[in-house]
């Protein structure tokens, strides 16, 4: 009876033990997996931006949309790998020197390392701060401090009609230019990358580029609107409360985002 229990309890012991070594087995598996789609994923982003960075260099059609989206990819795979490459500027030297910079630091990457870089290229904290931020906060600014319609009004209190309208062009032109062609870059990243984003966090920022946008959009309405004034452009100013409405509820739904995700500046 002793013996027969001795063999019961061993099968038992054994039987546990194997179960155990095939858990630690899938794990190690389902792990070594993701490192090795990691891997692959990496890889995948890297030719893309070879790619891109070939049409750069050969001047394809739209190069200026094309730079300031392969600039946002790149500076975003860097950031992720922990590569000191960096693109700032259209120069055909910086771009071949930080691609093949970029390939090397790819390619010293194993499956541990390659797991927590893709993880970070998808992590919207990482998107948002080399992607977006800049311009978001360029755009703010914009719409804030430096509101060139309310600065035109001021600039011009004690203007002619013929001064007027030789600084309406210069100054649209200025806002479409900056703030207005910065917004534009900044939704097409929130588009790009979307799906890396919750239903949350979409909503706040997709809300706030709305809010801008019409902000920015108003201030055009106004210096153009400046054009045909009769009187002093100073009896003509009409405040835009909607135009504050929208700007205040963008602010908010930023300061939601950029607080919830850690990046938010102490004035917000």
């Amino acid at each position: 009876m002793k013996n027969s229990r001795k063999i019961a309890v061993g099968a038992a012991v054994l039987t546990i033990a194997f179960s155990l070594m095939g858990c630690t087995s899938k794990e190690s598996i389902s792990k070594s997996t993701k490192q090795e789609e990691a891997q692959k994923e990496i890889k995948i982003e890297l030719t893309f931006l070879q790619n891109e960075c070939d049409r750069l260099i050969n001047k394809d059609e739209d190069i200026e949309k094309t730079f300031q989206s392969y600039k946002n990819d790149f500076n975003l795979l860097s950031a992720s790998v922990n590569s000191t490459a960096k693109v700032n500027k259209m120069n055909n030297d910086e771009l071949e020197v930080s691609i093949n910079n970029l390939e090397k630091d790819v390619d010293k990457l194993n499956g541990e390392e390659a797991l927590k870089a893709y993880t970070k290229y998808t992590s919207p904290k990482t998107i948002y701060k080399v992607t977006m931020m800049d311009n978001m906060r360029s755009v703010v600014d914009a719409t804030d401090r430096n509101d060139k319609s309310i600065d035109f009004f001021y600039d011009h209190v004690h203007s002619s009609q013929k001064e007027i309208n030789r600084d309406i062009k210069p100054t649209v032109n200025d806002i479409r230019n900056g703030p207005v062609y910065k917004l534009s870059i900044l939704k097409d990243e929130l588009q790009k990358h979307r799906d890396d984003f919750s239903k949350k966090q979409l909503e706040q920022l997709e809300t706030a580029t709305k809010g801008f946008d019409y902000s920015l959009d108003t201030q055009l309405k106004t210096i153009r609107s400046y054009k045909n004034i009769v009187n002093n452009p100073y009896t003509s100013n009409n405040y835009d409360y909607e135009e504050e409405e929208k700007y205040n509820g963008a602010r908010t739904y930023l300061t939601d985002f950029e607080s919830n995700l850690g990046v938010a500046k102490p004035e917000y």
